[in-house]
C-alpha cells in the first residue's frame, strides 16, 4: 500500500466502507497518516503533540479515531480528518500499547498495568477489568457477537462477577447506615427499588461485615440521592439468605428500572464491634475520609467525623475498638470510635509539623508518630500525656513508622536526601541505620511479628521487599514500575499494601506471587492501611 516515508509504522485501522487505511508511524518524526486501500490520496492527520504512538482504533459507531501514546501518556481522540483533535485520558504513569472502543467504553493495554484497562470515553471510570498477571499485552480486539450480521441487534453486556462487585454506604448517616451504591464495570450505581425491604437490607449488611442480625431496609432516598450517577438495579429480590447481593438478582435484570433517583435504596445495619468482620483501616487524603473495608468482599463504609482534611497515618486498638490516625491538614493526632463516635484530638501540632506515620502499642499504651516538618518522631500516652521525642536529630524526611513490642524497638524510613531506614529503643537509644542504599522514596514499613522480619514498600524504586530486623538478606518480593506505592500491612498470610496508582488497596502472598485488588479502584489517594482480624 505504502513504502516510502515510513520510518517506524505500528498500528493500523480500517474503515470498509470508504476503503481507507489509518497508521501510526513512532519514528523520528512521529505521525498518523491515512491512505486509500491503493496508497492513493495519502495525508498526515497528526504529526504534533506525539512521541510514541502506539495503537490507533476506529468507532464505526461514532465515526471517529482513538490512539494511544506511550511517550505522551495520553488516550486522544480525533475526526476522521484530523480534526477537533481532544485528550481522554492522560495517565503520567502508563505505558499505553493497544486500544479498541465498544459502545461508551474504550478498552486499552498498559504494559505498567500488566493487564487489560477500560475508561469511559469521556475519561471518567478507570478501572482493570482482568487479573494483573499479565507482562506486556500487546494488540486488543473487543469482539461483539452478532457484530455485522444482518437484523442483529447486540446491547452492551453487564459482566456480573462476585469478585468485581461492590457496595459502600453514602449520604447521609452514621457509618452502619446510608444510601446503598453498587459499583459494577467500572462505575457506582444506586439501587431504586420500590419493594426494597429487610431481605435486601440484610444482604448488603452482610457485604459491608455488619452481619444480618436486625439489618433494616430504608426507602425512598431517606439518607439522600446523587444524580450524577446512573441506577443499576430494581426488583432485587433477595430472600435474605444470600451472601452477596449478585446471588439476588437475574443478569439480564442489571442495568433495568422502571423508577428514579428519588426511591433510592438504604439500609441501616446493626453495629457490634465485638462480631465486626475482618477489616482494612484506610485514610484517603484526597477524599478526606477514613474508610473500614470488609477484607472478604471489599465492600466498605466511611468512618464519618466532624472534621478531617488529610489522614495520613492510621492503626488500631482491638482492646478499645478505637482509631488513631494523623491528619497533616490540620496538624492533629486523632483518635475516634469505629463508628465515627467519641472523636478526640490527642494532640495539637504546630503549624509546620507534618505528621505522616504513626503506630500504636497496644500492649503498653502508647502512640509513636512521625513528623517530617520538625524532623522529629515522638512518642506519647495513648491520652495525648507523656510526650517524649524518640529522636530529633539526624532526620530529614521521616515517614513510616513500626514497632517491635516485645523488645521495644521502633524502625523507621526516611525518604529525605539519603533514604533510609533505621531503627532504635522506644527511648531512642541504640539507634542503627539499617539500610541506606537503593531507596528513593520508602514510604511504607512495617514489622511481621510472626516472622520477625521488616517489609517496605518504595514509591520510588516501585518495589516491596523483605530484610530481617537487622537490615540482613535483604530481598525483593514485588515490583510494578507503574505503581506508587504508600501503606503496607501483614497478617500472618498476606502482604497489603495501597497504591496510589491502583486507586486502592493490593493484596500479596508473602513471596510476591497472586496480586489481587482489595475492593473496588475509585478512591482518591489513600494512604496508611491498618489490618484487624478477629482473634489476633
Amino acid at each position: 500500500v505504502v513504502n516510502q516515508s515510513l520510518d517506524e509504522p505500528r498500528d493500523l485501522a480500517l474503515v470498509p466502507a470508504t476503503q481507507t487505511i489509518y497508521w501510526t508511524d513512532w519514528g523520528t518524526s512521529p505521525k498518523i497518516e491515512k491512505a486509500s486501500y491503493d496508497g492513493s490520496n495519502r495525508q498526515t492527520l497528526a504529526s504534533t503533540g506525539l512521541k510514541w504512538p502506539n495503537g490507533l482504533a476506529y468507532d464505526y459507531e461514532e465515526n471517529r479515531l482513538y490512539f494511544v501514546d506511550a511517550g505522551t501518556h495520553k488516550i486522544e481522540a480525533m475526526q476522521p480528518d484530523g480534526s477537533s483533535r481532544s485528550v481522554i485520558l492522560t495517565d503520567s504513569s502508563a505505558h499505553f500499547f493497544a486500544v479498541s472502543p465498544y459502545h461508551q467504553y474504550l478498552y486499552y493495554t498498559d504494559w505498567n498495568q500488566h493487564t487489560v484497562m477500560r475508561v469511559n470515553k469521556d475519561g471518567s471510570g478507570k478501572t482493570n477489568i482482568g487479573p494483573t498477571g499479565f507482562r506486556q499485552l500487546a494488540d486488543i480486539r473487543v469482539h461483539k457477537y452478532g457484530y455485522g450480521m444482518p437484523g442483529v441487534v447486540t446491547p452492551s453486556p453487564i459482566v456480573v462477577d462476585e469478585s468485581h462487585i461492590f457496595v459502600r454506604l453514602v449520604g447521609r448517616g452514621d457509618h452502619n447506615e446510608g444510601l446503598v451504591e453498587v459499583y459494577i464495570n467500572g462505575e457506582w450505581g444506586t439501587i431504586c427499588d420500590d419493594m426494597w425491604d429487610d431481605r435486601e437490607a440484610k444482604v448488603v449488611c452482610e457485604m459491608l461485615g455488619f452481619g444480618k442480625t436486625n439489618a433494616k431496609a430504608v426507602s425512598r432516598a431517606y439518607y439522600g440521592t446523587d444524580n450524577s450517577i446512573i441506577i443499576f438495579l430494581d426488583d432485587v429480590n433477595c430472600t435474605g439468605e444470600e451472601s452477596h447481593i449478585a446471588q439476588c438478582t437475574k443478569i439480564g435484570d442489571w442495568g433495568l428500572h422502571n423508577c428514579d433517583h428519588r426511591e433510592d435504596a438504604g439500609v441501616n445495619c446493626t453495629f457490634d464491634v465485638t462480631t465486626i468482620r475482618d477489616f482494612v483501616l484506610v485514610a484517603d487524603s484526597y477524599i478526606q475520609e477514613i474508610y473500614r473495608m470488609d477484607l472478604e468482599t471489599g465492600s466498605y463504609s466511611a468512618i464519618p467525623q466532624y472534621s478531617v482534611n488529610t489522614p495520613i497515618g492510621i492503626d488500631y486498638d482491638p482492646l478499645t475498638h478505637t482509631v488513631f490516625y494523623s491528619d497533616v491538614g490540620l496538624h492533629l493526632i486523632k483518635s475516634t470510635d469505629l463508628d465515627g463516635n467519641n472523636e478526640k484530638i490527642l494532640k495539637r501540632l504546630n503549624s509546620v509539623a507534618i505528621p505522616d506515620g504513626l503506630v500504636i502499642d497496644v500492649q503498653n499504651r502508647l502512640i509513636f508518630y512521625s513528623d517530617t516538618g520538625n524532623d522529629v518522631i515522638v512518642k506519647m500516652n495513648m491520652d495525648g500525656t507523656g510526650v517524649v521525642n524518640v529522636t530529633n536529630t539526624n532526620l530529614d524526611e521521616p515517614r513510616a513508622v513500626t514497632l517491635d513490642v516485645a523488645n521495644q524497638v521502633i524502625y523507621w524510613t526516611d525518604w529525605g536526601a539519603h533514604p533510609k531506614i533505621e531503627k532504635s529503643n522506644y527511648d531512642g537509644s541504640n539507634r542503627q541505620t539499617l539500610i541506606d542504599s537503593g531507596l528513593k522514596f520508602p514510604n511504607g514499613l512495617v514489622y511481621d511479628g510472626t516472622t520477625n522480619k521488616l517489609y517496605l514498600c518504595d514509591a520510588g524504586t516501585n518495589k516491596i521487599e523483605v530484610m530481617d530486623t537487622n537490615g540482613q538478606n535483604r530481598q525483593l518480593i514485588f515490583q510494578d514500575a507503574g505503581a506508587h506505592f504508600f501503606g503496607i500491612d501483614v497478617d500472618s498470610q498476606y502482604i497489603y499494601v495501597s497504591d496510589w496508582t491502583k486507586d486502592g488497596v493490593i493484596r500479596l502472598n508473602k513471596d510476591g506471587s497472586g496480586e489481587t485488588p482489595v475492593g473496588p479502584p475509585s478512591f482518591g489517594k489513600l494512604n496508611g492501611i491498618s489490618l484487624y482480624h478477629q482473634g489476633g
